[in-house]
């Protein structure tokens, strides 16, 4: 019989394995625990209310905390740089220029300008960045005027708007061609704002997520129930609560979508005549035709931003028209019938892109 002898005591081997495995258990009760299976985050930015989900998370509760607040911190740069509400941001600062000098300003406000006078090219002005003086003379804006403004006003201030007035020579420059020049970019910031928290959150790993501001939106992948997310799309009905009257659903597990109306901005001035937030650049005038509403589907929230502001201010005729010839979007116009009914017309891919179906006004959530 063979007889095995056991192996001599190798105490540097010993020690070795021994610290191993300790770092091992060190590293596991260290390890950050898994963060909660769907996340839902919402507050305030840019005047309005935001609502975040993210579905079947893989982020850990660590993970979970910092992008949270890289979100936050995201909102409040985007605030100092485009928010014409705040005295010292960028924007504030370039509209009290009076000069066409080259002046430095952040990567971010050069590209929203950039996409902003795109889209004013391609909608020969319906989009206008450069409408903040119209916007205050009509008393909508940070330097509102109380009261209608005079057609001598209304012509005067028409001189120092146009999108041409405008250019950006680099990515991070922005020159006023003509000095009296002012931008506002409320038409499309938001949707740059939804863009930007939707690349945060895939830079977490996160594929399933829901990302709204202000009522503009980008989903991808699907909801809890794994089923992609179902967006309502209201009727442009002011006397209804947000939600109460639905139109239909929009069934999606990619891309964006924004709306216009007017229908929730408005005031009445002295004679007590109904005056819409919604100028058109062109006349110097508030829209006085009957589409009350328009929703628009694009891959990006921030061109679907722009196009919904342009279709609103065109009208149904112009609209459905310019839509066809615009590969990156399609649409759905609301037009009053009367009161409180309405007639839908859709862009030709509009249904399919979307997913849509008409239904009940019956509210829906995610």
């Amino acid at each position: 019989m063979k007889v095995i002898q056991p192996r001599p005591f190798n105490p540097r081997k010993t020690i070795f394995v021994g610290t191993v495995i300790l770092i091992l258990i060190i590293v596991a009760i260290r390890r950050d625990p898994p963060g909660p299976e769907h996340i839902h985050w919402t507050g305030r930015t840019m005047g309005t209310h935001y609502d975040i989900k993210i579905a079947h998370s893989p982020l850990s509760v660590a993970d979970s905390r910092r992008l949270n607040l890289e979100i936050k911190n995201y909102f409040l740069q985007l605030n100092e740089e485009m928010s014409t509400y705040i005295e010292d941001s960028e924007i504030s600062r370039f509209n009290r220029r009076a000069d066409t000098d080259p002046v430095p300003v952040s990567a971010s406000f050069a590209l929203v300008t950039r996409e902003a006078l795109h889209w004013a090219e391609r909608t020969d002005g319906a989009f206008d960045p450069t409408l903040d003086p119209l916007i205050n003379l009509w008393g909508f804006g940070h330097d509102a005027s109380p009261g209608a403004p005079s057609e001598q006003d209304i012509a005067a201030t028409l001189e120092q708007i146009g999108y041409d007035g405008v250019r950006v020579p680099d990515d991070f420059h922005l020159q006023k061609e003509h000095p009296d020049v002012q931008l506002n970019l409320n038409a499309i910031a938001k949707g740059y704002a939804v863009d930007g928290v939707a690349n945060l959150i895939r830079l977490y790993g996160a594929t399933n997520y829901y990302v709204e501001i202000g009522g503009d939106l980008v989903v991808s992948g699907v909801n809890r129930e794994r089923m992609p997310w179902r967006i309502g799309v209201e009727l442009p009905d002011p006397a209804a609560a947000p939600g109460e009257r639905l139109h239909g659903i929009a069934h999606l597990s990619s891309g964006a979508m924004a709306g216009s109306g007017n229908y929730r901005q408005f005031r009445i001035d002295e004679t007590g005549e109904t005056i819409s937030h919604i100028l058109d650049p062109r006349t110097g005038h508030p829209v006085r035709h009957d589409l009350a509403g328009v929703n628009v589907w694009s891959e990006t929230c921030m061109v679907a931003d722009a196009i919904a502001t342009a279709l609103i201010v065109m009208g149904t005729e112009e609209g459905r028209a310019w839509i066809e010839e615009v590969p990156e979007a399609e649409a759905v116009f609301f037009e009053r019938a009367d009161e409180d009914t309405f007639r839908a017309f859709y862009s030709s891919g509009f249904e399919k892109v979307a997913g849509y179906e008409e239904m009940p006004t019956t509210p829906v959530s995610d």
